[in-house]
C-alpha cells in the first residue's frame, strides 16, 4: 500500500471509531444531540478518506468524475454536522450562517450529482508523481463556473469557525476559544494550499480531509475531557448526597419530603417508627390522609405555601399514626430547588412533641434542639448546594498546574521562599509580570503547606464587573439584590480550612478594599444583605503585576490593606531574568503538549533552543508555552520548529494595499509583494528550517525559478 493510501485508510478507521465511540455515547448521556452530530461529522471524514483514496487511485477520467459526487456528499455533511455540533455545543454561532452553509453545501450536492460541478467540457487525465516517487490521478479541464457555489460552502464554514471564535474571545469562553481556533487555523491551511494547487504551482492532492482528521480529534478529546470532568463533579455531588442521606436517617426527628403534586416521596427511619407506617406505605400516598380532619384546611395552606416559596416559619400539627393515635407534630418546612431554582417541592421536618405538652421544660428543651437541629440540617443543605455549584463554575476554568520547572539562582530563590512561608499562615504578596506563574507559586504555597487539605479557591480581581465584586467574595443574602433569588455564599466561606487566592488584586474596587481589610483583620465577613458576621479561618495570598506603590501614590489603592497585604512578598522573576530555565520549560512543555495533542516530538534542535533563549519574552512563561504550542502542532517530522520569528506579531504578512502609484495592484504585484516581505522577515534565507520556502509550502527549487520570473534579487 502506497503512503499516500495508507493515511487515507488511517484517516478513516480513526474517524470511524471516533465517530462509533460517539455514536455509542448518544445513547447514554443526556447531551445526546451533541455526540450524535458529532458521530455524523466523523464518519463524513470516514467516507471522504475512503472516497478520496478511490479518486486519486483513478484510471481514468470517467472513474475520477463518478467519484466526486460522493466525495461532495460526505464533505458537506461533515461542514454541516460540525457546525450545527459547535452551535449547540458553545451556544456561540449565528444559526442563520449555519443554515446558509447548509443550503450552499446541499446545492453543491445536487448540482455535482446531475450535471457535475467541477468541470464543464472534456477532461484531461495526468498521473502526477510526488517528490517521494507516488503517482496520482489529477485530472484538469475547464472550469464550472458552478464551482463558485461549492467553494461559498468551503469558506461559509470558515466564516462559522472565525465568527464562533471571535464570540468566545467576547465571551471570556477561553478553552472553547482555543479549541474552534485552532480548528480555524488548520482548516484555513487546508483551504489556502488549494490556491497553488489550482493554479497549477504544485502537484498535491486536496488535505481537507486530513485538517478535517486534525478538527475532529482535538474536539473528540475535548468532549471526553468534558466526560471525565463531569464524571469527577457526579461523584462529589453522588458523596455529597450520600452524607446528606445519612444525616436524613440518624436524625431523631421526622424527615418528610412532598412534591409538588402533594405526593410524600421521601421518609426517614424515624418518620417510619413515630407514625407506625413503613416508608413504602408512605410514599406515594398524598400527604392529608394523615393529617387530622379538623386540621386540614390550615395544612393544605401551610403547604400551598410553601410550594409558592413562602413557607411557614414553625406550625404545631396533629399526626394520625398506623394505629388510629393523634401525635403532636411541631413541623418546620425548607423549600426544595432543582439546580436551576425551579421548585421541586417541599421537606418538612418534624419533633414529636406529644410528651412535651404535659412538661413545661421539656417543651423548652426539645424546642431548642429542634432549632438548632433545623438550622443545622439547612446549613449541611446549603453547603452541599454551594459546593456543587462553585464545583460547576470551576469546570474549565481551573488551569492544569505542575510542577515549578527551573534550576536558575532567582527560581531557587522563590522556592526557598516558599519553603519558609508555606507552613505558616502569613498572608503573602506575589509580585510579578503577567505570564510568570503567580498562581503556580500560590497553590504551591497551598500544597507544601497546613491547609493542603482543604479547599484552594481562586478568584481574577480583574475579571469581574465592579458591581459583582462584593458578592464574588462575600457572598449574599436571597433578596439582596435584584436577580438574588438564593442565599450564596462568598468565597471567602468557600475557602474556609483553605486557601484563598486573589489575582491581580491591584484591581479590586476602591470601595471593596476596607471590606477587605477587615476580613484581613477580624476573620469577619459581611454578606450583602446581611445582619450578621460570619467568622472564616481562611489563608489569604495575592498577586499583582501592579506597583501597589504607585497605585497608592494615585490614590486607587489603600496603603493600610497594602501593609496587610505585605507581610511576607515573594517576587517571581520575569523569564528574561532565567534564560537558563528556558531549556527545562521548552522540553517540559514540548513533552507535554506532544502528548496533548498526540504528535511525537523527539528533538529541539540547537539554533531552534538558542532562538528561543535569545528573545526577551515579554509574555513570559505563558507567551513561551503558546510558541512551543504552535510549533508542536505544525511540526509533522518529530523535530520541533518555529512558526516565525519571535518578535510577539504573526508570521503571517498583512495584507498590501490593492493600489501602488494611484494604479490597481496586478496578481504578480501582490506576488511579488509577499514574497519579499517573507525574505525580508526570513532574513534572506530560501532553504531550511524557518526558511521562506517552508513558510510559503514551496519547494526551495520553486521558489528559486520564482524569485527569477519575478526579478527579486536577495540582497547578501
Amino acid at each position: 500500500m502506497t503512503p499516500l493510501a495508507a493515511a487515507y485508510v488511517a484517516t478513516a478507521a480513526i474517524c470511524l471509531v471516533v465517530a462509533l465511540q460517539h455514536l455509542v455515547l448518544a445513547f447514554r448521556v443526556p447531551e445526546r444531540r451533541i455526540h450524535m452530530l458529532f458521530a455524523v461529522a466523523a464518519g463524513g471524514v470516514a467516507g471522504d478518506a475512503f472516497v478520496s483514496r478511490a479518486t486519486y487511485g483513478a484510471t481514468h477520467a470517467h472513474e475520477f468524475l463518478g467519484l466526486m459526487p460522493f466525495g461532495a456528499l460526505f464533505i458537506v455533511t461533515t461542514i454541516v454536522a460540525l457546525s450545527l455540533f459547535i452551535a449547540f455545543r458553545t451556544r456561540a454561532v449565528r444559526m442563520w450562517m449555519v443554515v446558509l452553509v447548509a443550503i450552499l453545501g446541499i446545492a453543491t450536492v445536487v448540482i455535482d450529482f446531475t450535471t457535475g460541478i467541477a468541470y464543464v467540457g472534456p477532461v484531461d487525465f495526468n498521473h502526477v508523481t510526488l517528490f517521494w516517487g507516488e503517482s496520482f490521478a489529477l485530472p484538469s479541464g475547464e472550469t464550472n463556473p458552478l464551482r463558485l457555489i461549492a467553494d461559498l460552502t468551503l469558506i461559509g464554514f470558515l466564516v462559522v469557525l472565525l465568527d464562533t471564535t471571535v464570540r468566545l474571545v467576547r465571551r471570556g469562553d477561553r478553552r472553547a476559544a482555543w479549541l474552534i481556533g485552532g480548528s480555524l487555523v488548520v482548516y484555513s491551511l487546508s483551504l489556502f494550499m488549494i490556491i497553488p494547487v489550482d493554479m497549477g504551482r504544485i502537484h498535491l492532492p486536496s488535505l481537507h480531509t486530513f485538517a478535517f482528521l486534525i478538527i475532529v480529534a482535538a474536539m473528540s478529546w475535548d468532549l471526553s475531557d468534558e466526560l471525565i470532568r463531569a464524571s469527577r463533579l457526579s461523584r462529589e455531588v453522588i458523596a455529597g448526597e450520600r452524607r446528606w442521606r445519612q444525616l436524613l436517617n440518624d436524625v431523631q426527628l421526622l424527615v418528610v419530603e412532598i412534591d409538588l403534586n402533594g405526593l410524600i416521596t421521601f421518609m426517614n427511619p424515624f418518620a417510619e417508627q413515630v407514625s407506625g407506617n413503613s416508608a413504602g406505605e408512605m410514599i406515594g400516598r398524598y400527604y392529608l390522609e394523615f393529617v387530622n380532619d379538623n386540621e386540614r384546611n390550615e395544612v393544605e395552606f401551610a403547604v400551598e405555601r410553601g410550594l409558592d416559596g413562602d413557607p411557614a416559619s414553625e406550625n404545631e400539627r396533629t399526626l394520625v399514626t398506623h394505629e388510629g393515635e393523634q401525635r403532636s407534630i411541631r413541623w418546620r418546612s425548607v423549600m426544595l430547588r432543582d439546580v436551576n431554582g425551579n421548585p421541586e417541592g417541599l421537606l418538612s421536618i418534624g419533633a414529636d412533641v406529644t410528651e412535651r405538652r404535659r412538661s413545661e421544660a421539656r417543651l423548652e428543651h426539645t424546642s431548642v434542639e429542634l432549632e438548632a437541629t433545623v438550622r443545622e440540617l439547612e446549613a449541611v443543605r446549603t453547603k452541599l448546594e454551594e459546593e456543587n455549584v462553585y464545583l460547576k463554575e470551576e469546570i474549565g476554568a481551573r488551569a492544569e498546574h505542575s510542577e515549578i520547572i527551573g534550576s536558575s539562582d532567582a527560581l531557587l530563590y522563590v522556592l526557598h521562599k516558599i519553603k519558609q512561608v508555606a507552613a505558616t499562615d502569613a498572608t503573602v504578596l506575589i509580585q510579578g509580570e503577567t505570564g510568570v506563574g503567580k498562581e503556580l507559586v500560590a497553590n504551591t504555597i497551598h500544597q507544601e503547606g497546613d491547609r493542603a487539605a482543604g479547599p484552594f479557591i481562586a478568584l481574577n480581581c480583574a475579571a469581574l464587573p465592579a458591581n459583582l465584586v462584593e458578592s464574588e467574595l462575600f457572598g449574599h443574602e436571597k433578596g439582596a439584590f435584584t436577580d438574588a433569588d438564593r442565599l450564596r455564599k462568598g468565597r471567602f466561606e468557600l475557602a474556609d480550612g483553605g486557601t484563598l487566592f486573589l489575582d491581580e488584586v491591584g484591581e479590586l474596587p476602591l470601595e471593596i478594599q476596607p471590606k477587605l481589610l477587615r476580613v484581613l483583620q477580624d476573620g469577619l465577613v459581611d454578606r450583602v444583605g446581611g445582619s450578621e458576621a460570619i467568622k472564616v479561618d481562611v489563608r489569604v495570598i495575592v498577586a499583582t503585576n501592579r506597583e501597589l506603590r504607585s497605585e497608592i501614590d494615585a490614590g486607587r489603592f489603600r496603603e493600610d490593606l497594602y501593609y496587610r497585604l505585605d507581610v511576607f512578598p515573594i517576587t517571581v522573576p520575569p523569564l528574561r531574568d532565567r534564560r537558563e530555565d528556558i531549556e527545562l520549560l521548552v522540553r517540559h512543555f514540548a513533552g507535554l503538549l506532544a502528548a496533548r495533542h498526540k504528535v511525537l516530538i523527539h528533538e529541539v534542535p540547537q539554533e531552534v533552543m538558542r532562538q528561543l533563549e535569545a528573545y526577551d519574552w515579554p509574555g513570559n512563561v505563558r507567551e513561551l508555552q503558546n510558541v512551543i504550542e504552535r510549533a508542536v502542532l505544525t511540526s509533522s517530522d518529530g523535530v520541533l520548529k518555529l512558526v516565525g520569528p519571535l518578535d510577539g506579531r504573526s508570521s503571517d504578512p498583512q495584507p498590501s494595499s490593492a493600489r501602488e502609484n494611484g494604479r490597481l495592484r496586478t496578481l504578480e504585484d501582490v506576488e511579488r509583494s509577499h514574497i519579499e516581505e517573507i525574505l525580508r522577515v526570513c532574513g534572506g534565507q530560501i532553504a531550511g528550517s524557518g526558511g521562506a520556502a517552508e513558510i510559503l509550502g514551496l519547494h526551495p527549487n520553486t521558489l528559486r525559478s520564482r524569485l527569477n520570473k519575478l526579478g527579486i534579487k536577495i540582497s547578501k
